[in-house]
Order: C-alpha cells, then structure tokens, then sequence
C-alpha cells in the first residue's frame, strides 16, 4: 500500500520529533512549501525530492514515486 507524500511527511516529522518549523530550518525547504506538501497542495517536485530524501536519509525515488501515485489517485478521483 502507498502513502501520499503529506502522510509520508508527516510520519517521518513525528518519527523524529521534529515541527514542520524546525524541519523547513533542516532541509533547506520554504516553511509555505512544508506545509503545502503536507497539505496536499504542493507536489513533489525533483528538488523537493531531494530535499526530503537528504533530510530523511531515504531514496530521491521513493518521495517522486509517492508523487506520482498522488497525481495518478487525483485524477482517477476527477473522472
């Protein structure tokens, strides 16, 4: 099962205990675009992907693959 990138986000700011704050100050990222990921609003783009994999020590791939099974969920849901 997948898990979008606002609720990956999320899983990963409360494994390590951290604010959506103190993350932007971390990653390098706006605190606007930490919360419009979390929001849903904002994709994940390659440089966000990057951004959140260096912060989390995980794959670039596996922030740009939960971004492309939001974008394929989002339009299945406009049909």
């Amino acid at each position: 099962m997948h898990q979008l990138p606002a609720q990956l986000l999320k899983k990963y700011l409360r494994k390590e205990d951290i604010s959506p704050q103190e993350f932007s100050q971390l990653s390098g990222l706006p605190e606007t675009e930490v919360q419009g990921i979390m929001e849903g609003d904002l994709p994940i783009t390659s440089l966000r992907a990057h951004h959140l994999a260096a912060a989390f020590d995980t794959d670039v791939e596996l922030w740009l693959r939960e971004e492309k099974k939001r974008m394929k969920s989002k339009r299945k849901r406009k049909r």
